[in-house]
Formats: structure tokens, sequence, C-alpha cells
């Protein structure tokens, strides 16, 4: 059973996480990173919440939907900004990679981890980096870095900002 919680809590949580992010005096790492995606997370369901004049959680359909741990969070921005010339600018990439496994013990084993936006929580929490985004129509890999997936969640945070602006 998912916990509820208030439209405050959930504002709360984005401003708290978001500011923590922002808050350092060095270069950013995984934990910081991870502390932007639960932003930009909290931030979408504040958003949305604020859209359908809700004030819990358990109140609006589409985060019972999506639950606490947000699975896609181009699905969530595509409902809540349909059609917007700007989506694109928003939205994280269909396809990742971190770095391959090779495993050398027994049976040489090369093993491929292509991943969806819905890993980046649980590769930043376990320490990955990602390096490469396959592109399947030329076979070929173009650089997509844990900087470039955080500059597109800085870009929701900005959106975030404006919607709940005076909140």
């Amino acid at each position: 059973m998912a916990i509820t919680f208030t439209d405050r809590e959930m504002q709360r949580a984005w401003r708290e996480n978001s500011s923590a992010y922002h808050n350092h005096n060095r270069v950013r790492t995984n934990a910081h990173r991870l502390l932007l995606f639960y932003a930009v997370e909290c931030g979408l369901k504040a958003v949305l919440m604020k859209r359908k004049n809700v004030s819990r959680t358990d109140l609006c359909p589409e985060i019972l939907k999506y639950g606490h741990d947000i699975n896609d969070i181009n699905e969530l921005l595509e409902g809540l900004y349909p059609g917007n010339n700007s989506l694109q600018m928003w939205k994280l990439p269909e396809q990742l990679f971190i770095q391959d496994i090779q495993d050398n013990s027994h049976v040489k084993i090369k093993q491929e981890r292509q991943l969806t936006p819905d890993n980046i929580n649980q590769i930043w929490r376990y320490g990955g980096k990602f390096i490469l985004k396959k592109d399947e129509s030329e076979n070929k890999r173009e650089k997509i870095t844990d900087k470039d997936i955080e500059e597109k969640l800085l870009n929701i945070v900005e959106l975030i900002k404006k919607e709940l602006q005076g909140l």
C-alpha cells in the first residue's frame, strides 16, 4: 500500500531536494544527481496535484498509477505538457548505457547494459556512470553522459519552478 502525502509535503520535498542538490562547493557526484532526480519526481507530482486541484496523493489517479517510484518521467511530462514544442528539450533519452560487464572468471562474458529512464535513480544510487547511447538506425554509439542527463533534469527543474511559483 502506497503512503499518502499532502500537496504541501510534496512541494516541501521538491524544494528541499532541489536545494540540497544546489548547495555544494564541489564537483557534483551521483549523490547530488540522485537528489536532483528526486526533486524532479516530487516537483512534477506537485505540479500534477496543483493542476488537478487535489491536496493528497491518494486523490490523484495519475500519482496512484505511478506510485512513489516514478517509472517514467517522460510519460509524466507528456501527460502534463501534451503537444508542447519544448518537450524534446525536457525529455530524457529513451535508451541509455552504462559500461559493459566483462567477466573472465569462468567463461568470457561481455554483457551490454542497456537501460531506460526509469533506471536512472538506480544507476546513480549504486555508483554507475552513463557512458553511451546507442543509435539503432546507424548502429553506432553517441556520447550521453551523467552531465547530459543532469542538464535535462535541470531544464525540468526550471519548468517546475515556473509552475509552482508563489506556492
